[in-house]
């Protein structure tokens, strides 16, 4: 994958506040301690495939088992027969029956002893092939028999099966047969050919045979509270889960605010010192290459945040010319909603330095971490946003680095676009950062983690990132270190948004598009996925988009991991 260049943190969580975001003192103040450990972006929904597994797993072990004890009761019940009066017709067709049930429960055992295997309708299959040898047996044996015990026993079981239909076609199928039997016998319409044949009057019988369909049906409720109890508890167990991955990535963004907070001084090595009109204060903001340091112009007082190259990477030519970069890249955009520049350093300057507007607000990864961000307030974002970063486009800038700490909630003024530290121009030879990886992992889209070279819909993932952050409490992706969360930007896909957050599925086919892993797939345009999630929000997805969706997923579902 090449080498890695990341400013601002290595893990996939999010990111500390900016330079802008807070002042020095409050930095101090912060907690100083958070609980430390990971769980892995997909362990939820792949905690819930487990459990849905080892149930299906359950279920064929217990099919085998009622297959092998079946087997040795219709045994036991052709065994009598040599010894036992009835009809000789019903004792052909039982015989003829319990065959027939013991072949195809021998062709089933042996699927089922493959992992994997089971489905519904291979049990629907094993259910209808026992029903005849069940029914011969009432009637040879007697409807008011103590056979009548394995059709409701059979009836619990296959009721615990995943499928609704297939348990009513089971029981109606058992209850309509014997009841119909049951009616003509007590009628006298049939003579009863059982075995036992009870001297009781016909209404005595009727309220026996009552008796019996109520168990039959009490066996049909059991079965399917045991199937809703255990899907009950895989869907409990999901949402514990999901709580915990949700709170553990919270406490991820926090480690990294104190672990930036605690490298932050109330002095640093330029304060007091005059870069152009402006005296530096205090440090307000710490990266992988650089520090920011609030500042006041000399004659009006006007305050400023200026933009250094850290001391330690102005022996690093590549780090010097990234930096002069960004001052190319942010000298020519004019958008309200980038920050606006009101100096840069010249060429002749022993430390290259960058100085912007004072915003005074916070970051967005501030709001994200306070939970209360709207829908709407969303759509907004990616308005003003959206505006700023096509305009850097349209000038062959791709900012390359979009993510809740660049990305800033003024006082006035709005959203605003900050650091275009790892932007990429046009003009560039691609040699500052040929097999590097640049940017921030859970907002990096996968051909920038694979190191290739990245155009502006590396832009449009990032902001799709932030969506999907912003909509349901979690990153993309959230792993334990660089390589892991590398890993599972080019390779997997996050949990489904919706099973996170009260959403419409819409919101998850718009999500699809916008965090696809080839670009090519992806919105063209930063306006094209705010268009899509303010329909989707509202349950109103173009359905063309809907069948972009269902397209993409199937060959990359949420949760899935790409090979």
């Amino acid at each position: 994958m090449g080498d890695v260049a990341i400013d601002e943190g290595t893990s996939g969580g999010d990111d500390p506040p900016t330079a802008h975001a807070l002042p020095a003192a409050a930095h101090a103040r912060r907690a100083k301690a958070v609980a430390k450990g990971s769980l892995d972006q997909a362990a939820p929904q792949i905690s819930q495939q487990i459990a849905l597994a080892t149930l299906r797993e359950e279920e064929a072990d217990t099919a085998r088992n009622m297959i092998r004890v079946g087997r040795l009761l219709a045994i036991a019940a052709v065994a009598t027969l040599p010894f036992v009066g009835g009809s000789e017709s019903l004792r052909y067709a039982l015989v003829a029956s319990v065959v027939f049930a013991l072949s195809i429960g021998v062709v089933i055992e042996r699927r089922l002893a493959t992992p994997g295997r089971f489905s519904e309708s291979t049990m629907l299959v094993l259910a209808f092939s026992v029903s005849p040898g069940i029914f011969s047996a009432v009637l040879f044996f007697g409807i008011l028999s103590a056979v009548q015990l394995f059709p409701a026993l059979a009836l619990y079981f296959f009721s615990r099966r995943e499928s609704l239909r297939s348990a009513l076609a089971l029981y109606f199928t058992n209850a309509v047969t014997q009841l119909l039997f049951a009616v003509l016998i007590i009628a006298g319409v049939l003579d009863d050919p059982g075995l036992v044949r009870p001297d009781l009057p016909p209404v005595t019988l009727a309220v026996g045979h009552a008796l019996l369909q109520f168990g039959f049906f009490g066996a049909f409720l059991l079965g399917r509270g045991s199937h809703r109890a255990s899907r009950d508890a895989i869907a409990k167990m999901q949402k514990a889960m999901t709580l915990a991955a949700q709170r553990e990535a919270l406490l991820q963004e926090a480690r990294q605010d104190l672990d930036r907070a605690l490298a932050i001084d109330a002095a640093g090595r330029f304060t007091d010192h005059t870069f152009g009109s402006y005296r530096l204060g205090f440090v307000i903001g710490r990266g992988g290459m650089g520090e920011v340091y609030e500042a006041f112009h000399i004659d009006n007082g006007e305050p400023a945040a200026v933009k250094l190259l850290a001391q330690r990477e102005l022996g690093n030519p590549q780090s010097v010319e990234r930096f002069q970069r960004e001052l190319r890249a942010i000298r020519g955009l004019s958008s309200p909603h980038t920050v606006r520049v009101l100096a840069i350093s010249r060429e002749t300057d022993e430390i290259p330095y960058l100085v912007m507007e004072r915003l005074r607000g916070h970051d967005l990864a501030h709001h994200l971490r306070s939970g209360r961000m709207s829908p709407d307030a969303l759509l907004a974002m990616l308005e003003q946003v959206g505006a700023a970063v096509e305009e850097a486009w349209k000038q062959g800038i791709v900012h390359r680095d979009l993510k809740p700490q660049n990305v800033f909630l003024a006082d006035s003024g709005g959203w605003k676009v900050l650091d275009f530290g790892v932007a990429a121009l046009d003009e560039s030879s691609g040699t500052l950062t040929q097999g590097k990886v640049v940017g921030t992992p859970a907002y990096m889209a996968p051909e920038q983690a694979r190191g290739e070279k990245v155009d502006h819909r590396a832009d449009v993932y990032a902001l799709a990132a932030i969506s999907y952050r912003w909509l349901t409490g979690r990153p993309v992706c959230s792993g334990k270190d660089l390589h892991n969360a590398l890993y599972q930007t080019v390779h997997v896909m996050p949990q489904t948004p919706s099973s996170l957050a009260e959403l419409h599925a819409d919101v998850d086919a718009a999500l699809a598009i916008g965090l696809v892993k080839e670009p090519a797939d992806r919105f063209d345009s930063i306006q094209e996925l705010a268009a899509a999630l303010r329909g989707a929000l509202d349950g109103n997805l173009d359905p063309r988009l809907r069948r972009r969706a269902v397209d993409l997923l199937a060959r990359h579902p949420w949760g899935g991991v790409r090979g």
